[in-house]
């Protein structure tokens, strides 16, 4: 009798609970299908629509896809750094099955904690390589980070997450092809692609900022990473930044001779070191990056042949291991002086520093 009741109260205010359960089912099951074939959060297999991935969040993201796919892949190798190291591509590093950690705005606390995260997970890598960016240097309040764990490191369940409408808004935007990251995207493979037209840099010279004052304790800690991987070798190098931007906010700030110490003193604790930031023809081409701080995929690429010592660095790179403190302080001033010079901006800067 009691269902007969509620069923006529239905009938008599026009509502019907079945037709309203079966539109949210179908709204649900929509948003799950489409969350699903974009797959934002790379649960499973990537964007099968337009085949690029963007990144919405790192952190979730390069976890997910680690946890999928260790087991199948056994990788022997990782990548760690900031924004500047993501489009080294693991594919460039044929010898070695490479997985790539950077995160945008990783610093050192953020590394010290996923190489803990990955050691838990049962990686012994043969080989690391770490971007290693002279704002790890900076003086600045730095706390330790709470130990990542694969319950805080992403969510309960691909459903709980391809239900949600934050998730949903992800991927609305990556259909409508609004990426987070103007300079690149990810293929089908989880690996950096360029835009094919990407924001324009135009680099100029600006005034000074105030200086910044120098903290290298962070060497000590980039160094411990070793105790993490004791087998592994250990591969540190500095990524391009444009050399407008080596002068205004490096060199201008009075922060040159401290980055070039804590590389240095980096390079005695690890087996090899290169620093890419030095004035070259690469980071003198404005052409070369869309924001004069992060560079395109080909850049990367030779980059990576470098790092394996498959080719010489040349004009792009400097070796820091090989050289004692003063005579690599030398080469990357000189460097600066010749950029500076072929601008007409040494007599300026000179003055100002």
């Amino acid at each position: 009798m009691l269902v007969t009741k509620v069923d006529q109260k239905d009938e008599n205010s026009g509502f019907s609970f079945r037709l309203y359960g079966l539109v949210v089912s179908l709204l649900l099951g929509s948003v799950a299908a489409i969350n699903w074939l974009i797959d934002p959060l790379w649960y499973s297999h990537g964007n099968i629509l337009t085949g690029k991935n963007f990144t919405f969040n790192e952190r979730i993201t390069k976890t997910n896809l680690f946890l999928r796919t260790k087991d199948e892949i056994n990788y022997d190798c990782v990548i760690l750094g900031s924004s500047r190291v993501i489009a080294l591509r693991p594919s460039n590093f044929a010898e070695n099955k490479c997985f790539n950690y950077a995160l945008k705005g990783g610093e050192i606390p953020d590394f010290v904690n996923y190489a803990n995260f990955l050691k838990n997970q049962g990686l012994d890598p043969k080989i690391v390589y770490i971007g290693v960016d002279g704002l790890n240097f900076v003086e600045q309040e730095r706390t330790d980070q709470e130990p990542l764990t694969v319950e805080n490191l992403r969510t309960k369940s691909p459903l709980e997450a391809y239900l949600s409408a934050d998730v949903l808004l992800f991927s609305a935007m990556t259909l409508v092809g609004i990426s987070p990251d103007p300079g690149n995207y990810y293929d089908q493979n989880f690996e950096a692609v360029d835009f094919a037209h990407p924001p324009v840099y135009t680099p100029e010279f600006y005034k000074p900022l105030p200086p910044q004052k120098c903290d290298l304790s962070s060497v000590e800690a980039f160094a411990n990473l070793r105790k993490l991987f004791p087998k592994a070798k250990f591969v540190g190098y500095v990524p391009p930044r444009s050399a407008w931007s080596m002068i205004n906010d490096t060199y201008g700030r009075d922060l040159m001779d401290c980055y070039l110490l804590g590389f240095h003193q980096l390079s005695q604790r690890y087996d090899v070191m290169y620093d890419f930031s030095a004035p070259s023809e690469i980071t003198k081409n404005p052409a070369h990056t869309f924001d004069g701080s992060h560079y395109s995929v080909t850049v990367n690429n030779k980059i990576a042949e470098i790092l394996q010592g498959k080719s010489a660095e040349g004009d792009f790179g400097i070796r820091v291991d090989r050289y004692e403190f003063e005579e690599y302080r030398n080469i990357y001033r000189q460097k600066l002086r010749n950029f500076l010079k072929e601008n007409n901006q040494l007599k300026r800067w000179n003055k100002e520093n």
